[in-house]
């Protein structure tokens, strides 16, 4: 009827019988902002939240009230307490209404936009990924992207959790938005460069392991999973090179020694596959993963095989194995290594002159009978080739 007054004198009266009636202290309260009453307003929001601390309409009333008074700061604390109680409890319109009110504060004053998140949300939603609930981590992730579309954390999340539900495109997409809300957090470019080996892009992984590792040259993940992508892609060199800066960095991971063992088995080191093969066992043994030692022995003895298979096959290549091995040992006497090759090919390698005289031993298997500087040129050239 119109009759403002007599609404706020029927909820005082309303509150003289029942001091804790939350309906009767909003009424009042949204009437009397009604009226222009602002400070009335926020008193009677503040007799609600005394009585629940946690009442989301009562703090966007006051926050309402907080605006029209002037008082900006004290209007967003109570918007985004607001907003962030309203996200926990999936009413995406009021926690929409919420952010819209904080936008427009903060543009009035030409700040940048406070977007609240609630980390007990994310905490929940990440307690379901880790329970393998993956549907209903999804839908979690899908509210807090609807509720804020530049949520470049809540995107990089669903881009994980739909890795693991096997929607590979999807997690690519997710990442990609994630990246380019957030380009310079290095947890979403590594989540990409692990969905995009499963996607077969090999080369776009190594690109983003590759700027990961700008910034973390220490990271020996990084450096195996980009050794990983080389390998994929053929450059068993480059692969090899990346696994051991990792194991130089992780001397005692197993997983890498067997990574390595795999990639120089593929480049047809098979002596170095064995050896490496037989480094994880020793881990796994002190590890007592029998489990894990049993399965690396077994192929560190395929591998055994096929490298008595190639010593054979070279040694027929001359006819006769100590005509191999005297003609070796002259070449080893009679030549000098020329000291500026040498230096040339262990800065292409990064310092680590394991992995320099692993090449050059790789290169005399396949090339008996040539000169030391030889090998460091067909080291070189073949680096250049991969690069």
């Amino acid at each position: 009827m119109g009759d403002s007054e007599g609404e706020i004198a029927d909820y005082t009266q309303a509150l003289r019988i029942n001091h804790k009636s939350i309906e009767s202290y909003l009424g009042r309260g949204l009437t009397r902002l009604g009226l222009g009453d602002n400070k009335g307003a926020v008193d009677d929001a503040d007799l609600v939240l005394r009585l629940y601390p946690n009442h989301a309409p009562a703090c966007n009333l006051q926050g309402m009230a907080y605006r029209r008074l002037g008082d900006n700061e004290a209007a967003i604390a109570n918007f985004k307490k607001a907003a962030q109680l309203y996200l926990e409890q999936k009413d995406r319109e009021s926690c929409r209404r919420c952010l819209d009110n904080i936008t427009q504060i903060q543009a009035s004053q030409n700040s940048l936009v406070i977007i609240p998140q609630t980390e007990e949300f994310y905490k929940g939603a990440m307690a379901k990924f880790y329970r393998e609930n993956y549907r209903e981590a999804l839908d979690d992730f899908n509210w807090l992207i609807q509720v804020d579309p530049k949520d470049a954390k809540a995107y990089c999340y669903r881009g994980i959790v739909r890795k693991k539900l096997g929607n590979l495109q999807g997690a690519i997409q997710d990442l990609g938005e994630a990246m380019q809300l957030n380009p310079n957090d290095e947890q979403i470019r590594n989540h990409r460069g692990l969905v995009r080996i499963e996607l077969g892009d090999y080369r776009g992984a190594i690109d983003d392991f590759t700027e990961l590792l700008r910034t973390q040259p220490q990271n020996a993940e990084a450096l195996a999973n980009r050794g990983y992508g080389y390998c994929k892609l053929g450059n068993y060199r480059q692969g090899i090179e990346d696994y051991s800066r990792a194991l130089s960095i992780k001397p005692d991971n197993a997983q890498f020694y067997c990574q390595r063992a795999l990639a120089r088995g593929d480049f047809e080191d098979y002596q170095g596959a064995v050896d490496d093969y037989q480094k994880a066992a020793n881990i796994y043994f002190d590890q007592r993963d029998w489990d894990s030692y049993q399965r690396v022995l077994n192929k560190q003895k395929i591998q055994a095989k096929k490298a008595e298979v190639a010593r054979k096959e070279r040694a027929n290549q001359l006819n006769n194995e100590d005509v191999f091995i005297k003609q070796e040992n002259q070449i080893w006497s009679n030549v000098q290594p020329n000291q500026e090759l040498q230096e040339r090919l262990l800065r292409m390698v990064g310092g680590y002159w394991d992995v320099a005289a692993r090449l050059i031993e790789l290169a005399k298997q396949k090339h008996p009978g040539m000169s030391e500087n030889w090998y460091l040129e067909k080291v070189i050239q073949d680096l250049e080739r991969d690069r």
